[in-house]
């Protein structure tokens, strides 16, 4: 975590670098996953998947392209998680109508994110402290993206016993963002 936050770090240049820039396409992409998700064709779904892969695969890639080439930045450290909650909450809604994924589960997702989000925000209006996902954050998001691949093509054993992983990975992200909103509201 950055300490000294403001707004005025955020520089438009920051969202010209490469790692933001991959976010921003992972954004970009929604719009078209959904066009073809609703289609309802068998070639439309599958054109759908391969862009829910090259999404999956660019979230894991825009981290590594920052610390590799030193570009890690606050608006990225803001915006890529903020994508990655987009991404899957709006992938899982379609889940819940179409494909049989849990409500239950989809509002517990919500609820993280929006506890998450909060968090983040407070920490940096209030302790002026850029908010970064920590590993379980990574974990839990990599696994989501993982189970609602698996609902969508329908893999029922898989798709079961991933869920429950899933939901045991939201409780420990919660439980470690929670320590982290302590921690910095008791050292400040």
């Amino acid at each position: 975590m950055n300490g000294g936050f403001s707004w005025s770090k955020i520089k438009t240049g920051d969202l010209l670098l490469l790692p933001n820039l991959i976010t921003l396409l992972r954004l970009l992409s929604l719009p078209f996953i959904f066009y073809f998700l609703l289609k309802n064709t068998t070639s439309d779904f599958i054109i759908a998947l391969i862009l829910i892969g090259i999404a999956y695969f660019s979230d894991m890639v825009d981290g590594w392209v920052a610390r590799k080439f030193n570009q890690e930045s606050d608006l990225g450290k803001i915006l890529d998680p903020l994508v990655d909650k987009l991404a899957i909450g709006s992938v899982a809604i379609y889940a819940v109508i179409y494909k049989n994924f849990p409500l239950w589960v989809l509002v517990l997702i919500l609820i993280k994110d929006i506890l998450i989000i909060s968090g983040g925000w407070y920490l940096l209006r209030k302790r002026k402290i850029v908010p970064q996902p920590n590993k379980w954050g990574k974990y839990t998001v990599a696994l989501w993206g993982v189970i609602i691949f698996f609902y969508l093509i329908e893999l029922s054993f898989w798709k079961v016993l991933l869920l429950w992983m899933g939901v045991g990975m939201i409780l420990i992200t919660l439980f470690t963002y929670l320590r982290t909103l302590l921690h910095a509201n008791l050292t400040r």
